[in-house]
């Protein structure tokens, strides 16, 4: 293989790979944080469960330890624990149920754990007991998503337990919001949720109160109480557009390992899937459906390439996809293709991914972590093009 042209990063593991933009992040983390100061000065949690939505948790969770940053959050004692072990001292929240027999891990660790059930809150009170640890605890009521939380018809019985049991401390109260985007669905649960507040505050002055997801941070000031929680907008990502303020960390990028030419009317990939109208110049980059490019993207996205946008042809294999670079005679082995990320004055977004394939930026940019390795940059950050 030709070495590049470009001056670019490459992995020396594999001639794909993806780059996180640190500058980006503390500019978005600088951005969202000059949203809340137009209010009282809530915490805010960064999410860093899913490996950090693809982008990397330990390495994320350490820059954001270094932000303005008070919280985390995970999904699990796992993610918990392997954030713990990099050395990262910051509160961190397990956001969803705890299995019982990890809870003492779980303390060990000096992880603070949801309690969304009354068996919980009794199986923890007991591994609280029997370990002579204080448990930090914050209790989720539920305000009408009906996934996870306690009946605030509950609460006042659920309160009255936790102050009375010595090995527990009530960290906060919090909730999770169904519909962030709509207004009226927000403040239906938000209007319960001020029921939690009040028959909270009089038994614990000190609880703190979060409600807030990223879109609601952003939209609806009243919802940020004494915490706010972020996860995607923290990357720079919107669920199927495009953020006006905020940067996107993630770029997806390969080196083309192979061309060739094929004539007009020849037939391309698994399936026989596209057809050459023209003699068609082809290139094939090592990045597949087991890399995270979903199968769905087959002949319909776009590459940058020495600065043009070319089309991606063919079925998108397990390990493989083709591009036509027909247009960029110039190009040859060893040259890199972005699939994701900004090259000159052109970006492609995961959010054009999200909006082909019907679902949105959350799932497309964990299944990022599959296996491609990852490289953490500081670029000199610039607002993408938004027209491409």
């Amino acid at each position: 293989m030709q070495p590049t042209r470009q001056a670019n990063l490459t992995s020396i593991r594999r001639d794909a790979w993806i780059e996180v933009d640190l500058n980006n992040l503390e500019h978005n983390v600088r951005a969202l944080r000059q949203n809340l100061y137009k209010g009282k000065r809530p915490q805010l949690m960064a999410v860093v469960k899913s490996d950090a939505y693809g982008h990397g948790s330990i390495p994320l969770s350490q820059l954001f330890a270094a932000t303005e940053v008070d919280y985390l959050g995970v999904a699990s004692i796992d993610e918990g624990t392997q954030i713990r072990d990099a050395g990262v001292t910051l509160p961190i929240l397990i956001l969803s149920p705890t299995p019982t027999w990890a809870i003492s891990a779980a303390l060990e660790n000096n992880l603070e754990i949801t309690v969304s059930t009354e068996k919980q809150l009794q199986d923890l009170s007991q591994k609280a007991r029997s370990t002579g640890k204080k448990a930090a605890i914050h209790l989720k009521v539920d305000t009408g998503m009906h996934r996870l939380g306690v009946p605030i018809d509950r609460l006042p019985i659920i309160l009255q337990t936790i102050a009375a049991d010595s090995g527990l401390r009530l960290v906060s109260v919090y909730s999770h919001l169904a519909n962030a985007s709509v207004e009226a669905s927000v403040l239906e649960q938000k209007e319960l949720f001020e029921r939690a507040v009040a028959l909270t505050r009089p038994l614990f002055p000190e609880a703190i109160f979060h409600l807030a997801s990223s879109e609601a941070t952003t939209r609806f000031p009243d919802c940020h109480y004494d915490m706010v929680r972020v996860g995607l907008y923290l990357y720079g990502l919107e669920p199927n557009t495009v953020s006006e303020t905020l940067l996107p960390a993630m770029s997806v990028k390969a080196r083309i390992n192979h061309t060739n030419t094929i004539a007009a009317g020849e037939k391309v990939g698994y399936g026989h899937t596209w057809t050459s109208r023209r003699e068609t110049r082809l290139a094939a980059i090592p990045v597949g459906y087991a890399d995270g490019v979903d199968r769905g993207l087959s002949n319909q996205m776009k590459g940058l390439l020495l600065g043009r946008v070319i089309d991606q042809v063919g079925r998108i294999s397990m390990d493989q996809m083709l591009f036509d670079i027909t247009d960029v005679p110039e190009a040859g082995e060893g040259d890199i293709i972005t699939l994701i990320g900004q090259e000159g004055d052109q970006t492609l977004y995961l959010s054009d991914w999200a909006v082909c394939l019907d679902t949105i930026t959350y799932e497309l940019a964990y299944r990022m972590r599959a296996r491609l390795p990852r490289m953490y940059t500081r670029n000199k950050s610039r607002k993408p093009n938004r027209e491409t």
